[in-house]
């Protein structure tokens, strides 16, 4: 992340999404193929399917990989693409940077000048009426322009003028992972770190309900921290 809240896959003065969250990574199962899907196809052709695409579901369960995945496929196949991706958090404290310097036009400015925006965690914008106004907006302006917007939320019901203005597009859920997919998940961390356990360790993990990825890889950590330690 940069200093002004934002990270980009090509914008010289910000950072980069984190290399590991690409499309080859993430594993699909019967929880998240719709929302895979529609993924790919926003970024082999941004601003020409779903937009905007919003992508809802519990903490820890792949959105934020989903949505990098998104940015970094599309940049590959465009190098020349302007992409943006941010946070709702590190959006608002943009504007309200904007605002108390006497620039509110400003944050509308520098975020047009994109061609694929990215905003993670749209749901920390939920009652902040000033934000919301200035992002409706710029999602107005960037839709009018052919612009691709791709949001993520926690939670379905976001602000309902929100929720009106994003209708147009696509609204795609990923729920948690099953028997199946948690063991593919472990399968694959594992390959990546080059660490091996006894064979049916590993299913005997995937089998407990671990309910998000986020506390399936941290289970799989202990179980290694262990392995080594002994």
């Amino acid at each position: 992340m940069t200093g002004d809240g934002d990270a980009a896959v090509n914008t010289p003065a910000s950072g980069s999404v984190d290399r590991a969250l690409r499309f080859d990574t993430f594993v699909v199962g019967a929880s998240n193929k719709l929302a895979h899907a529609a993924a790919r196809a926003v970024a082999d052709a941004p601003g020409q399917a779903y937009n905007p695409l919003v992508v809802y579901g519990g903490s820890g369960l792949g959105k934020t990989h989903l949505v990098g995945a998104i940015a970094h496929r599309a940049r590959e196949h465009r190098p020349d693409l302007r992409v943006r991706f941010t946070s709702g958090d590190e959006l608002a404290s943009t504007l309200h940077r904007a605002i108390a310097s006497g620039q509110p036009h400003q944050f509308l400015v520098d975020h047009q000048q994109v061609d694929l925006l990215v905003i993670d965690d749209i749901q920390f914008l939920t009652g902040q009426r000033e934000t919301q106004t200035e992002l409706l907006r710029l999602l107005n302006v960037l839709l009018q322009g052919g612009q691709q917007l791709v949001l993520t939320s926690d939670i379905p019901d976001v602000d309902e003028r929100l929720l009106s203005r994003l209708a147009g597009g696509l609204v795609v859920d990923v729920g948690a992972p099953d028997f199946e997919m948690r063991l593919a998940i472990l399968r694959n961390v594992s390959q990546d770190r080059s660490v091996s356990f006894a064979d049916g360790v590993l299913d005997a993990v995937a089998r407990m309900p671990f309910g998000i990825v986020r506390e399936l890889k941290g289970a799989l950590n202990k179980l290694s921290a262990y392995q080594q330690l002994e």
